[in-house]
């Protein structure tokens, strides 16, 4: 099942793309957020490679989730691969310059099920997907707002 959703930032191409591959920002959001996050690689620099083993608790289950940078090409796209037990999933995220102080970010999830179960819960979201894509259209803009807030403060 494929989600996607885009949104503008007011902020040049070059600072988007650092704001969102700050990996160390999305290490700490998680901590504060009662995750256990692993860097399970040994980059010292930030490429395809970089891996991550996390443990969270995730509607009353501890969830165990593997996430790889899988491509990295600076300042356009990122894509991390990864998944869990139940499932397989692709986030693809993709910045267009619109102007030299505009960005598009467009961000694409690609869930895959692995067991019976996930393949259940798949669709089921089918009947929501409209409201799923607006939780993630909404988390989206939130997180260009940071982005805005971030570039034109500093």
């Amino acid at each position: 099942m494929r989600f996607t959703s885009k949104t503008d930032i007011n902020a040049p191409l070059n600072a988007s793309f650092a704001a969102i591959a700050d990996f160390e920002a999305y290490e700490r959001h998680a901590k504060r957020t009662g995750a256990e996050v692993t860097r399970v690689d040994a980059l010292s620099r930030p490429g395809p490679g970089m891996m991550w083993a996390i443990r969270m608790e995730l509607r009353g289950k501890l969830q165990k989730i593997e996430i790889e940078l899988a491509d990295y090409e600076p300042p356009n796209k990122l894509i991390f691969t990864g998944g869990t037990d139940s499932f397989d999933a692709e986030v693809l995220v993709e910045l267009i310059a619109l102007s030299a102080r505009e960005t598009r970010a467009t961000m694409t999830v690609d869930l895959k099920p692995k067991t019976l179960a996930a393949r259940l819960i798949l669709q089921s979201a089918r009947l929501t997907k409209g409201s799923i894509t607006k939780r993630i259209r909404k988390q989206l803009n939130k997180f260009a707002l940071e982005i805005e807030n971030r570039v034109n403060t500093a």
